[in-house]
């Protein structure tokens, strides 16, 4: 009895390191393909300046086909607010902002993607405005006056 006991008490005291050690995991990954869509936004950006493009103020209505960038792989819609890539376009090959990334994602992670917001992580919202409880990053591309990246670590 005093051997179950011992292993009991051990057992309570480890799990909460363990669970910890898995937060941290989740934490790390989403920080490493953070960093990852910070350089495909930065990538994204200046290649529409060499191209000429400037952040408007007001929609270019037809002229938003201006706001398309080739990259040889794809075609990538830009917010004309910002300059940077539209979450999944609408116009080109309807890129996604994923498709700039090299990452390969575990059965655990979720994607969810519409024109302004990816998100993406392992306790991902499903529907709705993005919230601030979870386990994701929140891309959102059409915030002024730059896009933003947002890590949400509440439930990780």
């Amino acid at each position: 009895i005093i051997v179950i006991v011992i292993i009991g008490i051990l057992a309570v005291v480890s799990f909460p390191k363990l669970l910890s050690l898995s937060s941290d995991a989740k934490i790390t990954a989403l920080k490493q393909i953070n960093t990852q869509i910070r350089s495909a936004i930065s990538l994204v950006q200046n290649k529409a300046r060499i191209n000429g493009l400037e952040a408007k103020t007001v929609n270019p209505g037809a002229g938003q086909k201006s706001y398309l960038i080739d990259f040889g792989f794809g075609s990538s819609e830009l917010m004309f607010s910002n300059l940077c890539p539209e979450s999944i376009a609408e116009m080109g090959t309807r890129m996604r902002l994923l498709d700039f990334l090299n990452v390969t994602l575990t059965d655990d992670m979720t994607v969810r993607v519409d024109n302004r917001y990816t998100l993406l992580g392992y306790d991902v919202p499903t529907t709705g405005e993005p919230i601030t409880q979870g386990c994701y990053i929140l891309y959102d591309s059409f915030a002024t006056p730059n896009c933003t990246l947002t890590l949400v670590t509440e439930d990780c």
